[in-house]
């Protein structure tokens, strides 16, 4: 209880900042695990397993080396107040198709309900703030050189809201009958709409004095409630249905019974999971959206040998640092646990290469962290079939 009031929040003093090339045991680890993220980016960032980042560098903050060293008890405060996101596809579907004005219409009313609801969120915080309901967030660290008081842990003036977007491509899909990587026009139209959103979000942090930004929503469920949402609406349901990924015979077959269902909306910017393109192909798209969604992103690459070559996982990650715009990106390998003898082996086994059990559990990413896939709900179980894996061979 003490640590709660008074707080515990120890810093750590800088001592010196070196920049090290380091190529050795980094990569046995990836290459061992599957479960390290890559962050290429500048300035001091906080990330996320999940993508969701926030950055400061010395151009923006005249406070920026203080923070670094602490001094008179300074430091960076990053974070969100809330995030929102919003349904893409469905703004197509009000829209229609091919009315491009309606759609970014559309989508910028959804904006503006996001805003509605940040509104909400700040005004019960302070509310919660005020009457000291949040110890931990609100205490002041001690300066590790001075001993005195600095400012409060959480820098509440500090924190984002943030609008994150679902669907983009099978909003463009049902607006032009294309994905984003079937063709050129697709993707300028996903694009064009990202840079209308982020126009939008800054003209909205303006007009309501608060910071807005742009991310890739995580969506551990939000996908799959936005397409069986749709699914269910009279309206939508034909448009929806269309569109959709993963198995959506089986859905409409069990959607009287659960709403737990195999369909999904394509997370964020991303080409579709299952979209049968090369592996350079997916990143020369997805790259294209990181400079423009400020609140975070992420490359996914999926593995599909049992042991990747640890020196051609170094060579792409090189590769992609210096030569793409991905500002964080992630290798990941399916792994099989036996629950019995607890052996580790790769892919997804149905019976433990060890002792023959099929009492085995399947680990993979879901979003940004790797879990046990049979806590996933259908949807996401679903899209660990639909993934297309790739060799290292591929990264060529």
């Amino acid at each position: 209880m003490e640590n709660l009031v008074e707080g515990d929040i120890h810093p750590l003093r800088v001592k010196r900042i070196e920049e090290i090339d380091y190529d050795d045991y980094v990569y046995d680890l990836v290459d061992v695990s599957g479960t390290h993220n890559f962050s290429n980016a500048l300035g001091v960032i906080t990330g996320n397993c999940c993508a969701y980042n926030f950055s400061s560098t010395s151009a923006d903050d005249n406070e920026f080396e203080d923070k670094l060293y602490f001094k008179d008890g300074k430091h960076f405060s990053m974070g969100a107040w809330q995030v929102v996101s919003i349904n893409c596809p469905r703004a197509a579907y009000k829209a229609g198709r091919g009315n491009t004005k309606e759609l970014f219409a559309e989508l910028k009313k959804m904006m503006d309900t996001a805003v509605e609801l940040f509104q909400v969120k700040r005004e019960w915080m302070e509310h919660i703030i005020q009457n000291k309901r949040m110890p931990f967030a609100t205490q002041q660290p001690k300066d590790p050189n001075t001993n005195k008081q600095g400012r409060v842990a959480v820098g509440i003036e500090k924190l984002v809201y943030i609008i994150g977007v679902i669907g983009i491509n099978e909003m463009v899909q049902h607006h032009m009958g294309k994905q984003i990587h079937e063709s050129s026009d697709a993707l300028r139209l996903a694009v064009q709409t990202m840079y209308e959103l982020k126009f939008y979000a800054k003209e909205l942090s303006e007009k309501h004095n608060m910071e807005i930004a742009l991310a890739r929503t995580p969506a551990e469920t939000t996908c799959q409630r936005f397409a069986v949402s749709d699914m269910l609406h009279d309206e939508y349901k034909q448009y929806a249905e269309a569109v959709l990924k993963g198995d959506v015979k089986a859905s409409k077959e069990k959607i009287q019974e659960t709403r737990d269902l195999p369909v999904y909306y394509t997370n964020g910017t991303h080409v579709p999971l299952s979209a049968n393109v090369s592996l350079i192909e997916r990143i020369e798209i997805e790259h294209i959206f990181f400079p423009i969604v400020d609140g975070g992103n992420i490359l996914h690459i999926w593995l599909g040998e049992a042991q990747p070559d640890l020196h051609g996982l170094k060579d792409f990650a090189m590769h992609l640092a210096k030569n793409t715009q991905v500002g964080y990106f992630a290798f990941t390998r399916d792994m099989t646990m036996c629950m019995n003898d607890f052996h580790i082996a790769s892919g997804l086994l149905q019976k433990c290469p060890n002792c023959g059990s099929e009492n085995v559990e399947h680990l993979s990413r879901v979003t940004g962290y790797v879990q046990a896939v049979s806590g996933w709900n259908e949807s996401k179980k679903q899209e660990l079939k639909d993934r297309q894996r790739y060799n290292v061979s591929d990264m060529i």
